[in-house]
């Protein structure tokens, strides 16, 4: 049996739309219960906190590593995961606008003069190349 490129292709998106879709209704489900549990004062800054420091923990050492999330950066992801939830739009918007500055400023950094250096073996071999193709010139513009 043979499958065109376009088959192929068809296939995976058809596959990656239904996991977005998946995607999309977890998340969806999951804001709903985290929701309910903050409106019965089930989920508060203390507990999320160290639920992110244990979550955390376990994958370091799962990777082999026995590292600890600050403190300071635990808060920080907590009041992140608590504004989703309480649906404080404005704080919201202004760490997307806040993000949409870094990654302006990372492009335009990328997009400054790129200066390479070529490493000593590479020189090396360029000037191998030129006395041996001294007469001929070998096709090597100088």
């Amino acid at each position: 049996m043979q499958v065109s490129l376009d088959q192929l292709i068809n296939v995976i998106m058809a596959k990656l739309e239904g996991l977005e879709m998946s995607l999309e209704d977890l998340k969806f489900r999951t804001n709903i219960a985290l929701r309910v549990l903050y409106k019965n004062e089930l989920l508060t800054e203390e507990n999320l906190v160290d639920a992110i420091k244990d979550e955390f923990k376990a994958h370091t050492e799962l990777e082999g590593k026995s590292l600890e999330l600050p403190e300071e950066k635990a808060k920080e992801m907590s009041k992140d995961i608590l504004n989703w939830i309480k649906i404080d739009l404005e704080e919201m918007k202004k760490k997307m606008k806040e993000y949409e500055e870094q990654l302006k400023q990372m492009l335009q950094q990328a997009e400054g003069p790129d200066i390479s250096i070529a490493s000593p073996d590479l020189l090396n071999q360029l000037e191998q190349m030129k006395k041996n193709n001294k007469g001929n010139n070998g096709g090597l513009i100088f």
